[in-house]
Order: structure tokens, then sequence, then C-alpha cells
């Protein structure tokens, strides 16, 4: 969950194909796609329409497709030959993801919007499906059977993807609260406090829980006891967008049109971009040079991490919420016009011409 690729990106980017998920109804205030997710050549994401789709990485062609009774909001998983996700009619569906045949499906007791995250057991060698529902409960689920292996009740909703980190799992909600339990027995080891509602996943590294929060700030707090490290914010604006973490800053757009670069170690702020319409995007940070997001201003970023300088944009023309993926030569995102981009980097430089004798 710490939001990084170790994919150097060549700019400019440019427009390999778009595909359409679906028409936008009109006045749909949210994202119609959830945050795509590429492996083998193969492109998977969700809609609001209640399909499930698997695409051509180089093309956008369809492959299969799978139908639930409820949007897809969350970004699915990887566990073995199977691709998991969660729907909005409380199930829990996992498919082949060569063939989208479904291997199982399990039930919680409300909607789930939360991504799914996908942890392996080091002793087993098992690998657990963790993902958050509605019901107030996050799961953990056996990949291969669906089979529920513990669940941890919350106060309220889970909105974000679950965390792991120094055999944690670690997750916030709308009871304004992060929740550390331990990842093999679900078992409670603390609540840490952090005043307001956690709308996305929070990251993990070097024992610190970075967490962004609609009470208008950035925290980091310690994973073994709690404490809060420090907070930043310096306007009464939400931050819905994920917290991405590159060495020593972390990286977290706001809903006050701004991109911000944040010490790790004293929390103060390193540079900040303006945009100009909110940050709901969570950034990947592409080996270690650019951050890669969009906002609802409808452009798809990439500025140099070191300055915030503006490496590269392109104008969509319709919100971006999702998460960017990264894979290959390509980034692929959904935008609110109901469709998935896929933008290619550019050629690689022509080897030099050896002089002539």
């Amino acid at each position: 969950m710490q939001g990084r690729s170790e994919i150097e990106l060549r700019f400019p980017l440019t427009l390999a194909w778009q595909h359409k998920m679906m028409e936008k109804p009109k006045g749909q205030p949210e994202m119609l796609i959830s945050s795509a997710i590429v492996r083998g050549g193969k492109v998977y994401a969700g809609c609001k329409d209640g399909k499930f789709r698997c695409l051509k990485l180089e093309t956008g062609e369809p492959i299969w497709e799978a139908t639930g009774k409820g949007a897809f909001d969350g970004a699915a998983a990887f566990a073995g030959e199977l691709v998991i996700a969660g729907c909005q009619d409380s199930f829990v569906y996992a498919w082949q993801a060569d063939t989208g045949k479904e291997v199982w499906k399990h039930e919680t007791q409300a909607e789930v919007h939360a991504a799914a995250n996908v942890w392996t057991d080091p002793a087993t060698q098992t690998q657990k499906v963790l993902i958050g529902s509605y019901d107030y409960k996050v799961y953990c689920l056996d990949a291969k059977t669906g089979k529920q292996e513990w669940a941890a009740e919350t106060g309220y909703y889970i909105n974000g993807g679950a965390a792991v980190g120094d055999g944690k799992v670690v997750f916030g909600g709308c009871d304004s609260v992060l929740h550390v339990h331990d990842v093999k027995t679900g078992k409670e080891e603390r609540q840490i406090e952090v005043g307001s509602y956690i709308g996305n996943n929070v990251a993990i590294s070097d024992s610190i829980i970075y967490v962004s929060h609609y009470g208008n700030r950035v925290g980091a707090y310690s994973l073994a006891e709690g404490a809060k490290v420090w907070e930043y914010g310096e306007r009464e604006f939400e931050f819905y967008a994920a917290p991405a973490i590159w060495q020593q800053t972390v990286f977290c757009g706001g809903r006050d049109k701004r991109f911000h670069a944040i010490d790790r170690t004293s929390g103060a702020k390193k540079w900040e971009y303006r945009c100009r319409d909110r940050i709901d995007s969570s950034a990947v940070i592409c080996a270690g040079k650019v951050a890669v997001f969009g906002a609802d201003d409808g452009y798809l970023y990439a500025l140099d991490v070191n300055d915030g300088k503006e490496v590269w944009q392109y104008e969509i023309g319709a919100a971006i919420k999702t998460s960017p993926a990264v894979a290959g030569e390509y980034v692929i995102l959904g935008a609110d016009d109901g469709q998935i981009y896929a933008f290619k980097s550019a050629p690689l430089p022509a080897p030099p011409v050896p002089p002539k004798s």
C-alpha cells in the first residue's frame, strides 16, 4: 500500500487506447470505474454497472466479463491464478484470472466498497484475502476457497483497503479510528484515534503508519505504540487520496487542489503543486523519479518528486479519481466519463550510428 512502482516512464506518454466501460448517468457524483490492476498482459477493473472486465493490455480489447448485482468500487487483487474483488451486492468474488470462471464467492452482511489486499503467511505460504465491508468488519479469507479465517469488527463503515506490515494489519474507516490487528489471528492490538473519517487505505513503512483523513490532515503514527509522530495540514480541506511513500517523503493529493510532498521525519512541507481542482486520485511514485496521479480537473499529471515541477500532463476532460496502474510500457486509469485510458511510454531513443570508417 506504499503507492510505488519500479518502472521508469519515458515522456511524453501517448494515448494508446481507451475502452468505454459504461455510459455515465446524468448527475452521477462518484467515480464510475475502480482502480485497475494488471498482470500477464491483461487489465482488470470493475465498474458501477455491476460488470467486472478483463481487457488486453496492448489494445484494450475485451477478454472476459463477469457480473455482480451491484457496483464494483474497490480495486481487485491477485492471489495465485485468481483475481478477487468486492462488490456492493455484499459479496467478495474470486474468478480465474485467465477465463473469468467464478471459483468462489463469500457473502458479507453489507456493501463492499473497499479494495482487496492479499497477504501470504510466511509459515505456511498460504494466501489470505483482506477486505473490509459496510457491515463494520474487515474479513480475512482463504484465497483458494473463500473460507473465512477471521473477521475484525469496527465501529462503522470500512471504505479503504487494509495494509500489512510487521505482522499487523492496519485499516481505518468512518469511525475515525486506525485499527491495528494481528494479521494471522485477527486479534486486536490497539486502536488509534485520528479524529476524523478515513476514506482510503493507509500506508506502512519502517513501522510507521501514514494516513490521510477528512480532518484536513495527513498524519504519521507509530505502529508499535500508536503514538502520533507528526501531523501535517495547512488548510481546511479534506484529504481523500491515500498517501504514497518514497524514501524520506510522503506524497498525497488533497481537496485543497494541491499535491503535497511531506518530509517523513518531521512532517514539514517540502513542496506543493497546485492543480485546477481537488485531488482524490492516489499517486504512484515511478522509479523514484515522478509522481503520477489524476485530478478532478480532468488532467493526468506527472511531477518530479524532488521539486514538484511538472514533467508532463494530459487533458482527459473528465474527473480522475482512480489510482493509476503502471505496468511495463503502460499507465492505465479510469475516468468519470466511464472509460479506461491507457497511455504508453515514449519510444526508446535510437542507438547511435557508428561513424563510417
